[in-house]
């Protein structure tokens, strides 16, 4: 027997009720009910009255010249853009919702400490005091401690190593580093 783990799903469906549609979060069973019910799940399928008719015919607006059209769907409340129009608009929008300069100092520094681009101070004080213990006793530290070190002088250690070829290996990164 298969094991499912969340039997629900989003349903979006329609009805003469609710013709611009309503969500649902529904398991198979309940969505065939809903359907039975007299729910769609496309619109297209809704038996609604034409209240918007527009007047013309499909040959008219076939034969039509573009500029008319525009004014046509213009008169109804749209607004009509070129493609170069519309991307300036989204261009506009994706700079309104993201601008680097109102940006704080504090906050990109937060997001590289949390990203792992940049050490946190309080890291870097954990380092520090490692660092210290390693050169007063390298026998001090235990294997993730070695690891974390070695992983800060630039090193690739691995819990499978042993504490001398770590030892060995820090100990090299350091003097290398002088």
């Amino acid at each position: 027997m298969e094991k499912v783990i969340n039997p629900k799903k989003a349903v979006f469906l329609f009805n003469a009720d609710h013709p611009k549609g309503e969500m649902f979060t529904l398991t198979q069973e309940q969505l065939e009910a809903k359907l039975e019910d007299g729910w769609f799940d496309t619109p297209a399928r809704l038996d609604l009255p034409e209240d918007n008719d527009t007047g013309l015919t499909e040959e008219q607006v076939s034969n039509a010249r573009p500029e008319d059209l525009v004014k046509l769907v213009e008169s109804y409340g749209f607004i009509v853009l070129t493609p170069d129009q519309l991307k300036a608009e989204a261009n506009k929008m994706a700079e309104a919702a993201f601008n680097p300069a109102n940006l704080t100092d504090e906050t990109i520094i937060e997001e590289a400490e949390r990203r792992g681009l940049k050490q946190s101070d309080k890291g870097a004080d954990e380092l520090n005091a490692l660092l210290d213990r390693f050169n007063e006793d390298p026998k001090s530290l235990n294997k993730e401690e070695h690891i974390i070190l070695g992983k800060s002088l630039g090193l690739t250690l691995r819990s499978n190593f042993g504490e001398d070829t770590m030892i060995a290996k820090i100990t090299e990164a350091l003097n290398e580093a002088e």
